[in-house]
């Protein structure tokens, strides 16, 4: 079996749940070392046990990525035990509900977290990160953007402009650390049937609203997290060797309409 990023050290933040934890578990069965990053330890573990049941080699750092300190200590532990760091996967999100507005409806402080967390916590663990990769000869880095950050969307301002942002971001370090042969692209997702777009989905069968949602697919159907997180492993290794600055969509068709 041909594994494509053997031997290499992943941090993928964000991976509690969702994409991020199938990426963990993507990646390990890829032949990656895994850093398994988050704020719910609980969580956490629960994808640390997944990776190392299906035989991969993995850490789990309880950390936020709005907070430097633990940015910091993700780092150290990461070089502690395994020395190094090929590939940073910057998966970490939100889309907190008070957030969901117009722009004149959306509080300050809501704005304010979204950017905290989706703009803010990438510049945080690629600054601590970008050094390592240029000292080792090189690296990856992929983002999480979304759908929205190629279209806008009703009562999103706060979510669009982060996504868009994240979009805008990856093309910029891809120019800025190309010449030290670190690759930077982003994946940009539809909508994945995660823990809460599950339960979303069962409400909308329910209430008969599914097949207009599904409508704007023209593969007919949602993704899952494995599927994003195979896209993320390619990126992550050698077969995207000559891809940098890419947002590329994982969504369906949503974006092709």
């Amino acid at each position: 079996m041909n594994l494509r990023l053997k031997d290499r050290v992943a941090i993928i933040t964000g991976s509690t749940s969702g994409i991020g934890r199938s990426s963990a578990v993507v990646f390990a069965q890829e032949g990656a070392k895994v850093v398994i990053v988050g704020r719910r330890r609980k969580e956490g573990e629960k994808t640390l046990a997944m990776v190392k049941d299906n035989g991969g080699d993995a850490l789990y750092v309880q950390a936020d990525v709005t907070r430097e300190e633990d940015v910091d200590r993700m780092v150290a532990q990461t070089l502690s035990q395994f020395r190094k760091v090929d590939i940073l996967f910057n998966n970490a999100g939100i889309n907190p509900l008070e957030a969901r507005t117009p722009l004149a409806e959306c509080p300050e402080e809501a704005w304010d977290f979204i950017m905290e967390v989706n703009i803010k916590g990438i510049y945080r663990c690629s600054k601590n990160v970008v050094p390592l990769m240029i000292q080792n000869g090189g690296g990856v880095i992929i983002n999480t953007s979304s759908t929205y950050g190629f279209v806008g969307f009703k009562d999103r301002a706060a979510y669009v402009a982060s996504k868009g942002a994240v979009s805008q971001l990856t093309k910029a370090m891809a120019i800025d650390y190309g010449p030290h042969n670190i690759r930077v692209n982003c994946i940009c997702p539809g909508m994945v049937l995660n823990e809460r777009v599950q339960a979303f989905v069962e409400r909308a069968r329910k209430e008969g609203r599914l097949e207009p949602i599904l409508a704007d697919y023209p593969l007919g159907r949602l993704g899952t997290t494995e599927e994003v997180a195979r896209v993320a492993a390619f990126l992550a290794s050698d077969d995207a060797s000559w891809i940098t600055g890419a947002a590329i969509p994982v969504d369906g068709g949503y974006t092709a309409r």
